[in-house]
C-alpha cells in the first residue's frame, strides 16, 4: 500500500492552507459529479416515463424486470468498481501518470474479454434465462450485448472517479443518458415495443462507453509505456470487500424486481417496477455521495489523515437528502407517479412511500461499505452479504402481496444498514486503541 508521509505539510499555516485548498477540490468535484449524476438520472427517469407510457403495464414490467436483470448480470465490474477506484486515487496521489495510463489499458482489455464470454453465455443460456423471467428469448440475447458494453464502461469509469476526473466521467454518463431518451423515443413512436427500449438502452451504452474511452485516452494517451507488476494479493484482499458490498447492494436493490417478475403477473411487475422507479429517486439524489466519498476519504487515509469528518459529513447528508424526499413522498406520492408513469399505474401508490424509506436506508449501507473499502475496514462485509441473503430469502419465503415484498425490504435495508454501522465503528475503535493510527 502506498502511504505518504504529511507530517510536514500538515503542520502551520501551509497546512490549514492546503487543507482549505482540498476541502475546496472535494466541494467542486462533488457538484460536478453530482450534476452529472442528476443528469443521468434525470434522463433515466425520462427513459422510463416515455417508455412505460408508450408500452404499457405488462410490457413495461417486462422491459423493468430486465433492466433490474441486467444491474445482477453486470456484477462484476460493479465488484471491482471500487478497487479500480482506489489504485487510480493512489496513483494520482503519487503524480504517477504512467500507472493510470497502464492501469486503463489493462482494464479496457480485460473487461472486453470479459464481455465478449457475457454475449457467448447469453446465447447458449437464453432459454433458462428467460423460462424463468416469463419473457421471449430475444431479449436475453439483447441484454447479454448491453452487459458486455456496460461491463466495459463502468470499469473504465472507475478509473475517471479515481483519479478524480469527474468532469470526464460526467460527460460519459451525460452522453449514455441523453442518447437513451432520444433512442427510446425515436424507436417507441416506430412501434418497435419492448425491442425499442432495450435497443435504446444499447445504444445509450455504447455511447456512454465510448465517450469514458476518449477521454482517458486524451488524458493518459501520451503517458510513458511501462509494465505493471501487479500486487495479486492486495487486490484479493481489497476485492474481497469491495465483491461483499457491491454484490449485496445490487442484490438488495435489483433482486426484488426480478424475483417480482418471477412470482407475480405481467401487470402486478408493471405495477411494482412504477413503485421501484418512484422510490429509487430518493435514492438516485444520495447516490453520488459514496462516488465522491471513495477517492477522497483514500486519499486522505493514504496521506495519514483522519477521515471521521469525511465520513460523519457524508453520513449527514445522505440522512437529510432522505428525510427531504420521504417527506415529499409522504405528501403527494401519487403525483410523483402521475409525473413519472401516468394513470396506469396508480396501484403502485401504496407502495411508494415504504419503497423510499427502504432505499434510504440502502443508500445509508452503500455509503458506509463505501467508507470501509477506502479505510480498508472490512468487517462489514459479514453483515453487508448476510442482510442481502436474508432480505431476498424473506421475499422468496413471504411474498403474499407486493406491499409485503415492499415491507420486507425495508426491515431487511433497515437491519442491514445498521449491523453494517456498527461493525465499521467497532473495528474503528479496536483499530485505533491497537495501532494508535488515524480513524
Amino acid at each position: 500500500m502506498f502511504r505518504l508521509n504529511s507530517a510536514s505539510a500538515d503542520a502551520g499555516p501551509l497546512g490549514r492552507l492546503l487543507s482549505r485548498v482540498r476541502a475546496s477540490a472535494m466541494v467542486r468535484q462533488s457538484a460536478i459529479f453530482f450534476a452529472a449524476s442528476m443528469a443521468l438520472n434525470v434522463a433515466g427517469f425520462v427513459f422510463h416515463a416515455i417508455a412505460s407510457r408508450k408500452l404499457g403495464v405488462d410490457e413495461y414490467g417486462t422491459l423493468y424486470a430486465l433492466i433490474s436483470a441486467l444491474a445482477i448480470v453486470g456484477l462484476p465490474s460493479g465488484v471491482l468498481a471500487p478497487v479500480i477506484m482506489r489504485f487510480a486515487a493512489e496513483f494520482r496521489a503519487l503524480h504517477d501518470d504512467a500507472h493510470v495510463r497502464r492501469l486503463s489499458a489493462d482494464i479496457a482489455r480485460w473487461f472486453s474479454l470479459l464481455g465478449v464470454l457475457y454475449v457467448a453465455v447469453g446465447v447458449a443460456a437464453a432459454g433458462p434465462i428467460a423460462a424463468f423471467l416469463h419473457v421471449p428469448r430475444w431479449t436475453i440475447w439483447m441484454m447479454a450485448a448491453i452487459a458486455g458494453i456496460i461491463v466495459v464502461s463502468n470499469s473504465l469509469r472507475a478509473v475517471a472517479q479515481g483519479v478524480q476526473d469527474f468532469a470526464g466521467c460526467g460527460w460519459s454518463m451525460v452522453a449514455e443518458g441523453a442518447t437513451k431518451v432520444l433512442a427510446v423515443l425515436a424507436f417507441l413512436l416506430a412501434g418497435l415495443g419492448v425491442a425499442g427500449g432495450i435497443g435504446a438502452f444499447l445504444a445509450g451504452s455504447a455511447l456512454g462507453l465510448l465517450a469514458i474511452a476518449v477521454r482517458l485516452w486524451q488524458s493518459y494517451g501520451g503517458a510513458v509505456r511501462i509494465g505493471v507488476r501487479y500486487d495479486w494479493r492486495r487486490i484479493a484482499i481489497s476485492g474481497a470487500g469491495a465483491a461483499t458490498a457491491t454484490i449485496a447492494s445490487t442484490l438488495m436493490s435489483s433482486g426484488d424486481t426480478v424475483l417480482v417478475k418471477h412470482f407475480f403477473t405481467a401487470a402486478d411487475a408493471g405495477i411494482y417496477g412504477a413503485a421501484a422507479l418512484g422510490g429509487k429517486i430518493l435514492l438516485y439524489f444520495v447516490s453520488f455521495v459514496p462516488v465522491v466519498l471513495l477517492p477522497q476519504a483514500t486519499d486522505r487515509h493514504v496521506r495519514g489523515e483522519r477521515t471521521r469528518g469525511v465520513i460523519a459529513a457524508t453520513l449527514l447528508a445522505v440522512l437529510a437528502l432522505s428525510a427531504v424526499v420521504l417527506a415529499g413522498m409522504k405528501v403527494d406520492g401519487l403525483l410523483v407517479l402521475h409525473v413519472l408513469v401516468g394513470h396506469q399505474y396508480d396501484a403502485a401508490a401504496g407502495l411508494l412511500v415504504w419503497y423510499s424509506a427502504a432505499m434510504a436506508f440502502y443508500a445509508t449501507t452503500l455509503l458506509l461499505t463505501s467508507y470501509g473499502i477506502a479505510t480498508h475496514r472490512l468487517w462489514f462485509c459479514v453483515p453487508v452479504l448476510a442482510g442481502a441473503i436474508a432480505t431476498l430469502g424473506g421475499i422468496v419465503a413471504d411474498h403474499a402481496t407486493l406491499l409485503t415484498v415492499v415491507q420486507v425490504l425495508l426491515l431487511g435495508n433497515a437491519l442491514t444498514a445498521l449491523a453494517t454501522g456498527g461493525t465499521l465503528a467497532l473495528q474503528a475503535v479496536l483499530g485505533e486503541r491497537r495501532a494508535g493510527a488515524p480513524s
